[in-house]
């Protein structure tokens, strides 16, 4: 009799089950699954794999792979090391981490525990001032801030550089609580360059659900940083000068600017 077979005899969450890959589907790769079960499959293989069953620790491993992919191409991109050395590294902590797993004192989000721990064992637990303040190498934006504040030979400012002033904004919303999830978003659109498309196909989800997330990111942004004229409302109006009120008005007309609903004022 095979792993599975075995499973299906020992607990009933694993009743209907009959191949390897029809297991990890059923821990939650397969997004039908509901999550209850699909955590109560997992720790039914992590409390396996802690006896040393080699079959249900590469299953609980299999489950995490996806996740372990995007957080090996995320450290590429921070840290500039090959992403082949970055999953080999995080793969093998993940074997380690399933054989080890506290079932009984974290039964709860046991997937996502398994992939947060991972990281941890191979990045360590970054400091809380760095999650939350730093965004691109401090000596770098040191560099750029210093070129793009200090005066030009010929006592002109210098022009602002866009990418720095996004940075500056996220930081500032970061310190006034901006969530991790629009963070990430926004540095993903900002500062990675990433299109809706390549996020999209990324995560598996629609081009629509990307840019719904995007819009969400920017308005909890601007809400943050009370900007004017954000996606939240209409675009203030430039107050009125002496030549506006100067201008004649259109015969037929009221002279009235129209409302943002659409109504006369």
């Amino acid at each position: 009799m095979n792993a599975v077979g075995r499973w299906r005899e020992i607990s009933p969450l694993m009743v209907g089950l009959a191949g390897a890959e029809e297991v990890v589907d059923g821990c939650g790769r397969d997004r039908m699954v509901p999550a209850a079960l699909a955590n109560g499959r997992l720790l039914f293989l992590l409390s396996r794999a802690g006896e040393g069953d080699q079959a249900a620790a590469r299953v609980a491993v299999a489950r995490a792979v996806p996740a372990l992919v995007t957080k090996a191409a995320a450290h590429t991109r921070s840290a500039g090391r090959d992403f082949d050395a970055i999953f080999d590294d995080l793969l093998a902590a993940a074997w380690i981490v399933v054989a080890t797993y506290p079932v009984a004192r974290r039964p709860e989000k046991t997937w996502i525990n398994i992939v947060l721990d991972t990281e941890r064992a191979v990045f360590g637990r970054r400091r809380l001032v760095d999650r939350m303040t730093v965004l691109v190498p401090p000596p770098l934006l040191a560099e750029h801030l210093a070129a793009r504040r200090s005066p030009a030979a010929d006592g002109a400012d210098r022009p602002g550089d866009p990418l720095l002033d996004l940075v500056e904004l996220l930081a500032v919303g970061r310190r006034r609580g901006l969530s991790d999830a629009a963070l990430r978003t926004l540095v993903e659109f900002g500062v990675d360059g990433l299109s809706s498309q390549q996020v999209a196909t990324r995560d598996g989800v629609t081009d629509r659900a990307v840019r719904l997330r995007r819009q969400r990111a920017v308005t909890e942004l601007a809400t943050l940083l009370d900007l004017h004229g954000s996606a939240e409302g209409p675009t203030p109006q430039p107050p009125t000068t002496d030549k506006d009120a100067r201008t004649p008005r259109t015969p037929g007309t009221s002279g009235r600017r129209p409302r943002s609903d659409g109504r006369a004022a």
